[in-house]
């Protein structure tokens, strides 16, 4: 009995440790709220409410904005003038609140100046459910704990590579903000070789780069500079690895069809290939036909018309339906990849 007693004391010590040391959060972080509507026969409901921190770089007069997103469970609809009337704490302060952006889904809300580890009221006029006639308003009750304080180093989450086009994306495991200078200063690969990289587009948690030139089989460091963490006090260079993956030749043909037609009051006779992917062909790329006796049909000096992801080659005689030919396609590779190859093969000849 005694055991349990002590074991009660201990539950209810660590019950008011929690009750009385601050709640902290993260940007990006979901917030407990409550939301109600007026003046509309629907109710609007709220999903989530994620507060995205202090943006230093939105300012009214001389405070900055703290960003709050808004998400809804169904659609709504916005009068053009709707706006926010109101913004009080639970010490009874009032402050400027802004909609920063609107959709039919969600809403973005900057509060000048805000405070955190209070509970805001806020209140949204100018607002209805999708199917409701009326425009109402939404008041919104939400509690913003204090924040963690960022980290000074900035964690990537996911990065993408589309190797055709020499572009890279990178997903941040938290939200960051951009210096307007911002820029890739150096890219690098594993082979000491340099690469000229450029920022092609920037947002609160990702970004596109491109790199021109970029090699398959290849490490690249890439370095960012004017970026930081959302909450941190200055900006840094970040450096980020990208890994090309190596690409294999794996060009083949998928497809062999005989033609014959009669052109100009001659006969012509034709093969033509279709590739699994577009073909690249040098000047000396050739393709060779025989039959099972080892006659020839097309040769080094037969003509080749190449396409994106076939080719058609001139016969010097028709072949017999139904019969088996050999091939070979002399220095040919897929778009993109490494060494030139020769592919070999054989087809039934038919229409």
């Amino acid at each position: 009995m005694k055991r349990m007693h002590k074991l009660w004391r201990t539950l209810l010590m660590i019950c008011l440790l929690l009750a009385v040391l601050p709640q902290t959060i993260s940007a990006g972080q979901g917030l407990k709220f409550h939301a109600k509507t007026s003046g509309s026969e629907r109710t609007i409901y709220v999903k989530k409410i994620t507060y995205e921190g202090e943006n230093k770089n939105l300012r009214r007069g001389n405070k900055t904005l703290h960003e709050l997103d808004v998400d809804f469970s169904s659609d709504v609809t916005w009068e053009p003038r709707a706006k926010v009337t109101s913004v009080k704490d639970n010490k009874g302060k009032s402050y400027r609140g802004y909609l920063w952006e609107i959709d039919d889904d969600s809403c973005e809300i900057a509060i000048a100046g805000l405070k955190q580890g209070r509970t805001y009221t806020i209140k949204i006029t100018g607002i209805r459910h999708r199917q409701a006639a009326s425009f109402g308003r939404l008041t919104l009750k939400v509690k913003i704990p204090v924040q963690k304080s960022a980290s000074s180093d900035i964690s990537v989450k996911k990065v993408s590579v589309d190797e055709a086009d020499g572009e890279v994306d990178v997903k941040f495991a938290s939200k960051v903000l951009w210096k307007y200078d911002a820029e890739v200063i150096s890219v690098k690969d594993n082979k000491g070789k340099k690469y000229r990289g450029y920022l092609t587009d920037t947002d609160d948690d990702e970004c596109e780069l491109y790199i021109d030139g970029m090699k398959y089989g290849r490490t690249y460091t890439i370095r960012i500079s004017g970026i930081k963490e959302r909450g941190a006090s200055a900006y840094k260079t970040v450096a980020i690895k990208v890994k090309v993956r190596a690409q294999k030749n794996s060009l083949r043909v998928k497809r062999v069809t005989y033609d014959e037609d009669y052109d100009d009051g001659r006969m012509e006779w034709e093969v033509s290939f279709a590739f699994n992917k577009d073909v690249v062909h040098k000047v000396g790329s050739y393709v060779i036909i025989r039959d099972a006796g080892g006659k020839v049909y097309a040769s080094r000096s037969s003509y080749v018309d190449w396409d994106d992801d076939e080719c058609d080659v001139r016969l010097s005689e028709g072949l017999t339906l139904g019969r088996t030919y050999t091939y070979e396609i002399k220095n040919v590779k897929a778009a993109g990849t490494g060494k030139y190859m020769t592919l070999k093969g054989q087809f039934t000849a038919r229409y």
